[in-house]
């Protein structure tokens, strides 16, 4: 704000407040009365407030404090009461912008002028008002009554009631016109634009509304204390109520002052309904009484209207934007080359993507309770899936889920396909269970060039058997010849040579076993029985212990659990549980006792094991690699190795519908997870037969 234009509105403001001033005066200047200086209270809290970001900020209540004086010296009062009138007015406004600027920052001092938007600022407002009536009072009713000698209980009332409707209302409205003056001026740049604007806006109905209300508000008042004998004033509520409902809130504010200074200013001049009763004191006393009911019957109702829209507001715009953000992913999950479903809890289905029935080659309905007949789901093997076997009937609440790749043959599809099916559970905010999620990927191309590698792995590594048991025939037959002939340089040499020749091929015997079993896992069909898994693991156990007491190693420690009966493959169930077994007999440090805990749990028709011990541990970072083929955590350390043994677990416990996954042992050492299916048929015979805490299988004697 310029200088100049910070002048100008103080010429108009200090205007306004004398023609207050002249207008409550005169007709009760016969009285002796001193509460006429009260309403025009609220145009210098206005005034003050309007002004309080001006560039010279002492020039206004300089002008202020001498247009009180100077008014009341041309009135005749003395220069004693003059003065204390231009204190008692500095004092209300000084503590009004005071007040206003503490209690609700938002609506004062140098806080951001966001206006009054809904009821609760009205309560900064009447604690400024109420606050600067007080102090007003404080200074004013001593000293006026020590300067005039009079003190009048009605005048009193007046002057107080006065005073804090005037300063509430023309306080309020220089705060919410400045609030919107500031957001047009940011928003279009100028005042002018802003306007221009606005009346684009504003529709000519719009308009017609408005000019109705203001004839209709000017005929109703006109008449009401125009009117001699006219005495019913509570109709005229009907404007304020519908102004606040319909119109902005600052025409709201507009309407209260106007109102206020229309009422007390007929009153005075002895008009209207309320000039009938008692004194001037008592008149202007019921008519701001009025005012001011009126007014806040307004503000309250035009503030609750605008905090409800922006309410409202906010809201559309949340929905417009949930909106836009389920648009973008409804087009994300189209457009997905992978298939994807949501089932509810009771395994309908809820939604899906276009790629379900490309990759399935149909969709079923909610009448259809068997997944697997519908699509004609198969395992890899060719044998069928029961529809409880599949990954979205598996899915729990305290589970992250599960995966099976399946062989698709159904009427709808050009040909059979292979799909890894992966669910997920969705689970409600308490944590039940609400819905899973199934990806769907086709992985026919992936798995069958994973089988062909596979296949021509095995193939080359059982025609690499007979060679290899060549070289080892014939380096034997070497050694053995060597060793007649007598010491020699030479023949050192040449023994050292074949110690070499023998080591590679035992190596290569190992990869070639390796990878042998590997595709044995992977091509050889899977027969199901019941398995004793306390059983195989004692007798993995013995045949370890065995193993180390020949070789003169540490013989290793294993504590056993009470383990639940499986349903699964008893050969590769064994050379499971014997290459976990292995692998942590192999990976402990030097001097260390190899210490091996197999425990498991039960649940529903599933068993969970855990093969921990207290060796070297995993690598950072490499807890789901090491079951990747050829993967090997700890190359370079003297740890000998193919990198096949954890593929082949992985490999043997997929086939069984389960999953693996290894982790840190607290204790230290590695921890082995993985489940099979539970086998139902002897569960309770066996866990009569097992019940045995952990127990350690080797005995002193064995040590020994």
């Amino acid at each position: 704000m310029s200088l100049r234009a910070s002048l100008l509105r103080t010429v108009l403001f200090v205007s306004a407040y004398l023609a207050t001033v002249v207008v409550s005066r005169a007709p009760i200047a016969a009285h002796g009365g001193l509460h006429e200086l009260w309403p025009s209270a609220g145009v210098a809290a206005m005034w003050l407030v309007a002004q309080r970001g001006a560039p010279a900020r002492w020039v206004d209540p300089a002008v202020l404090l001498a247009a009180t004086v100077g008014v009341n010296l041309v009135v005749g009062q003395p220069m004693a009461v003059a003065v204390l009138c231009g204190l008692i007015v500095g004092v209300q406004v000084a503590a009004f912008r005071w007040l206003l600027s503490h209690p609700h920052p938002n609506t004062g001092g140098d806080a951001p002028r966001t206006g009054l938007r809904r009821p609760a600022d009205l309560w900064p407002l009447l604690v400024a008002a109420v606050g600067a009536t007080a102090a007003g009072a404080a200074v004013g009713f001593p000293g006026l009554w020590l300067a005039t000698g009079t003190f009048v209980g009605v005048q009193t009332a007046t002057m107080l009631l006065c005073t804090l409707t005037c300063m509430l209302l023309y306080g309020g409205l220089a705060l919410q016109v400045g609030a919107k003056l500031s957001a047009q001026r940011a928003r279009y740049g100028s005042l002018a634009a802003a306007w221009r604007q606005i009346m684009r806006d504003t529709t000519r109905a719009r308009a017609y509304e408005y000019l109705a209300v203001v004839g209709c508000s000017l005929a109703g008042y006109g008449l009401t204390f125009g009117l001699s004998g006219v005495t019913m004033v509570f109709p005229l509520l009907a404007l304020s109520v519908y102004s606040a409902v319909r119109l902005s809130t600052i025409y709201v504010f507009v309407f209260s002052a106007v109102v206020t200074f229309a009422t007390s200013a007929s009153t005075l001049w002895e008009s209207g309904p309320f000039a009938m009763l008692g004194s001037p004191q008592g008149q202007v006393l019921v008519a701001h009484a009025f005012a001011a009911t009126s007014a806040l019957i307004g503000l309250t109702l035009a503030l609750s209207r605008d905090e409800r829209a922006a309410v409202t507001s906010e809201l559309a715009e949340e929905k417009a934007q949930a909106s836009r953000q389920a648009d973008l992913m409804n087009a994300i999950v189209n457009s997905m080359a992978d298939g994807l479903a949501v089932e509810d809890r009771d395994g309908r289905l809820v939604m899906h993507n276009p790629a379900v029935a490309t990759l399935l080659g149909r969709v079923r309905t909610h009448d259809v309770d068997d997944a697997s007949s519908f699509y004609g789901f198969r395992r890899l093997d060719g044998s069928p899936i029961a529809d409880h076997e599949l990954p979205h009937r598996k899915v729990t609440s305290a589970c992250q889920g599960h995966s099976m790749d399946v062989l698709v043959s159904n009427s709808d599809l050009p040909h059979d396909r292979i799909v890894r099916l992966t669910a997920t559970p969705l689970t409600d905010p308490d944590g039940s269970l609400d819905r899973s999620v199934v990806l769907i990927r086709d992985v026919t191309a992936e798995t069958r060039q994973r089988d062909e590698l596979a296949s021509f792995a095995g193939v080359v590594a059982h025609d690499l058997l007979n060679p290899l048991t060549t070289v080892e025939g014939w380096t034997e037959a070497v050694d053995e010849t060597l060793g007649d002939i007598p010491e020699h340089p030479a023949v050192a040499a040449a023994h050292t040579g074949l110690a070499r020749v023998e080591r590679a091929a035992a190596r290569m015997r190992g990869l070639v076993n390796d990878l042998l079993a590997y595709t044995t896992t992977r091509d050889a069909s899977i027969t199901p029985a019941p398995v004793d898994l306390t059983k195989v693991v004692t007798d993995v156990a013995d045949a370890r212990i065995d193993t180390a007491m020949a070789a003169e190693k540490p013989v290793p420690v294993f504590t056993v659990g009470d383990l639940h009966p499986v349903h699964a493959d008893p050969v590769l169930i064994r050379q499971l549980l014997d290459n976990l077994v292995s692998n942590a007999v192999k990976y402990t440090a030097p001097g260390v006792i190899p210490h091996i805990w197999v425990t498991g749990a039960c649940q529903d028709d599933t068993v969970t094991v855990t093969v921990a011990d207290n060796g070297i541990g995993i690598p950072a970072g490499q807890h789901a690699a090491i079951f990747d083929t050829f993967h090997r955590a700890h190359r370079g350390k003297g740890y000998a190795g193919t990198g096949l043994g954890l593929a082949i677990c992985k490999r043997t416990v997929e086939r069984h519908g389960g999953t693996i996954t290894a982790a840190d042992n607290p204790g230290g050492g590695t921890r082995f997870t993985f489940t099979l299916p539970a086998d139902i048929t002897t569960g309770a015979l066996d866990v009569g037969r097992h019940d045995r805490s952990h127990r350690p299988i080797r005995t002193p004697e064995r040590v020994a």
